[in-house]
């Protein structure tokens, strides 16, 4: 703090530094908070929408600019800078506060299931492998799975025998694994004949578990933005058509704040196993400073969470995530 009032008593050329870096602070706060604010008009447009995914990073910056804006005593921009703090710590700190528990997490049938977007171009199989054998999840949904992936991945039949994969060479490959048999599966175009999820059952504890796994669009033009909206859309109707307990897996190429996967939130009565264990950013892996959550697994209510994480990074750009889950046993 000392350090800091003494900085703004200096003269000369460093009172130019002094105005510069004031300067880009009052800027960063200035569209930091506005963003925070549209972000909430994502319904609207897509470049609104865009503006809703970054809540981290504009609390960040709205930290950093209430305490240099309170040591050197601006009080107006302290105020607006709190502001940001506020609105971005609102939708930040709900989901780290634990979750309610209940018998079934601890007496529960345990379901550990893996996420991964490889990326097509990713050569580091065997962190993917090390991965597997590490974690011995009972599903594994992986992304962007082309010819090579799916050949590379043959060497986790031993322990997740059961597949259904459909490689592709444009990012939109996907592969669904299972240490069980996956009953009943499915290639389902939800909205773009391009785009492929995969659908299937499994037996856990003599109990069936609906998986979709899915990866729409990014939203990078109209047409792409069009086409993720419209995927949601229709994969919240298919679950909702569920009666058994289910689970959707994938990249959304949205993150918890999008007003789109809000809707799609609400409409098919899902739950992120996030809630209680963080924000947990998957993308984009080599850009900290950038860091938003991606990539999901929601749950139907029936279906209880022990943990979720990030685990470390396996080349891709995006991290990949574990999540432990609890099936209420049959009575």
């Amino acid at each position: 703090m000392q350090f800091l009032q003494h900085f703004f008593k200096i003269e000369g050329w460093q009172a130019q530094v002094k105005n510069a870096l004031l300067r880009w602070i009052i800027i960063g706060t200035v569209f930091s908070t506005l963003f925070s604010l549209t972000g909430y008009l994502g319904g609207f447009h897509r470049y609104l929408e865009l503006t809703s995914h970054f809540k981290l990073q504009y609390l960040v910056v709205g930290c950093i600019a209430f305490i240099f804006f309170s040591v050197t005593r601006r009080k107006w921009l302290s105020l607006v800078s709190l502001f940001c703090v506020a609105l971005n710590l609102a939708v930040i700190v709900p989901w780290y506060i634990p979750q309610p528990t209940d018998a079934t997490v601890s007496a529960g049938t345990p379901l550990k299931v893996l996420l991964a977007n490889v990326l097509t171009s990713n050569r580091q199989y065997s962190k993917i492998i090390s991965l597997v054998e590490k974690n011995s999840p009972d599903i594994a949904v992986f992304l962007e799975v082309n010819e090579v992936w799916s050949k590379q991945l043959e060497a986790i039949q031993d322990i997740l025998p059961y597949s259904l994969v459909y490689p592709r060479e444009d990012n939109f490959g996907i592969a669904l694994y299972s240490k069980t048999a996956l009953n009943d599966p499915a290639y389902k175009f939800f909205a773009d004949e391009d785009v492929v999820s995969l659908l299937a059952n499994v037996s856990i504890s003599d109990q069936i578990v609906s998986i979709v796994s899915t990866h729409p669009l990014p939203p990078s033009n109209q047409e792409y933005f069009n086409g993720r909206n419209t995927q949601l859309e229709e994969i919240s109707k298919y679950v909702q058509q569920l009666k058994n307990p289910h689970l959707v897996v994938g990249d959304l190429n949205a993150t918890m704040w999008s007003p789109y996967y809000k809707q799609f939130i609400q409409k098919s009565g899902l739950h992120n196993t996030r809630a209680g264990f963080g924000i947990l950013p998957t993308w984009p892996a080599q850009s900290p400073l950038l860091y938003i959550p991606l990539d999901h697994c929601l749950v139907s209510s029936k279906i209880k969470v022990r943990e979720t994480k990030t685990l470390e990074n396996i080349g891709s750009d995006h991290l990949p995530l574990i999540c432990d889950l609890a099936l209420p046993r049959k009575t």
